[in-house]
């Protein structure tokens, strides 16, 4: 059997509707199915992952929960002073890539030094925040094809 194979061998053990069967074969087939589910669950994952860097932000932590260095003076810094940053701070879905938008022209130094994205190996709050997302942008598209 080559490819998906012959619909008959497929359809000989299977018991139900096997129209539905073939419908969701075809739909697999679609060559633009991988990036426009990739495409969904960026967009997807660009909300849940902005609210999870806003929670970071919201207490003076980075992404792995390690507080933020402190002031010139010593004391926490928690870079609200207009709301620009905090606002702003956010993640884009591009297509199927996902990029940090930062916003203001002081963030890129103000984030260099106290990070809110992960800059290394992804948080599990991260991983587990996307895996779910893909999930169910995947479950979702399955049964609209079914």
């Amino acid at each position: 059997m080559g490819g998906w194979g012959d619909a008959a061998m497929m359809s000989a053990g299977l018991k139900g509707d096997i129209g539905k069967i073939r419908a969701l074969e075809k739909w697999l087939k679609r060559r633009d199915l991988p990036l426009v589910v990739a495409a969904q669950v960026a967009t997807r994952v660009a909300g849940t992952i902005t609210a999870l860097a806003r929670q970071t932000f919201k207490a003076g932590q980075n992404a792995y929960g390690d507080p933020w260095l402190p002031g010139a003076d010593g004391k926490p810094v928690d870079l609200v002073r207009t709301g620009a940053l905090a606002a702003a701070l956010a993640y884009v879905a591009t297509g199927t890539k996902l990029r940090a938008r930062l916003g203001p022209a002081y963030a890129k130094y103000q984030i260099g030094l106290r990070p809110v994205f992960p800059t290394g190996k992804l948080p599990r709050a991260y991983v587990d925040a996307i895996h779910a997302d893909a999930i169910a942008v995947i479950q979702a598209e399955l049964r609209r094809a079914a």
